[in-house]
């Protein structure tokens, strides 16, 4: 599929740096955007093929002041923004509710919830300078169907799932007609690469088949599959798709399996 609606267009990824954020910054090069890419490291190793294709800031999302200050340096330095894509996020450990640690449950809520809204507040004002644009949360199956043993992530993303679609009735149009926003979700099943790296996939093999039982594909998905979605999201060719989140999972959300 080519998509020509990306060429010199600014576009932010939050949560850029590794796993299926960088994967569409790739991605994103290949269709010449002019990509801004947001991490708390920025200094990675594999960072440096890119690092003079893109404009890299450093920052972490449960820090306001910081996410204030990144996205004032983006208005000074880009004036607008054209599209948005929302990947920064955290897991927590295993935990049942009546043994939850507090402070995780926070420091879940902080970044995967409170700073991808102020994320999604900041963007919102640079993209509303045009008349259309597009903004994707990267949200997951865990927000969709309860998990077991995950009540801070599956809460942050079901969360993530609500803020999208309050935020997609609120920008379809603005009070003048004068522009639109589209704001979706994207709701990854299990994915290969980070958690599910082919090391941790061979050391527990119990696991693994746990984890490509719950998809009725039985498979792992993989970040190009991910990226793709989000480029329709965000492209033209969805142009008349608002509030979706999409899952992206092998058919984990579709029921369960044996």
């Amino acid at each position: 599929m080519e998509y020509i609606d990306f060429e010199d267009k600014n576009i932010v990824v939050v949560g850029g740096t590794n796993g299926m954020g960088l994967h569409l910054v790739h991605k994103l090069l290949e269709l010449k955007a002019n990509i801004i890419v947001l991490g708390r490291n920025i200094n990675k190793p594999e960072l440096n093929d890119i690092k003079d294709k893109c404009h890299f800031l450093a920052c972490d999302i449960s820090n306001s002041k910081e996410i204030d200050d990144t996205f004032d340096h983006i208005h000074d330095k880009f004036k607008t923004l054209h599209f948005a894509v929302n990947n920064a996020g955290v897991t927590a450990p295993y935990s049942n509710i009546s043994e939850l640690d507090i402070d995780k449950w926070k420091k879940i809520i902080d970044i995967n919830l409170t700073g991808t809204a102020h994320c999604l507040k900041r963007e919102i004002q640079l993209i509303s300078q045009n008349k259309s644009g597009a903004i994707v949360n990267i949200s997951s199956c865990a927000g969709l169907q309860a998990l077991r043993m995950q009540a801070a992530y599956s809460v942050s993303k079901a969360a993530i799932n609500m803020l999208t679609q309050v935020a997609a009735i609120e920008c379809a149009v603005d009070h003048d007609g004068a522009h639109s926003i589209r704001i979706n979700a994207v709701a990854p099943g299990p994915i290969l690469g980070g958690m599910n790296n082919e090391e941790n996939l061979q050391k527990n093999p119990e696991k693994t088949q746990r984890k490509l039982s719950i998809t009725a594909m039985k498979r792992f998905g993989t970040a190009e599959e991910v990226a793709n979605s989000v480029l329709w999201l965000l492209s033209q060719k969805s142009s008349y798709t608002t509030g979706v989140i999409l899952p992206v999972d092998g058919g984990f959300n579709s029921g369960k399996f044996n």
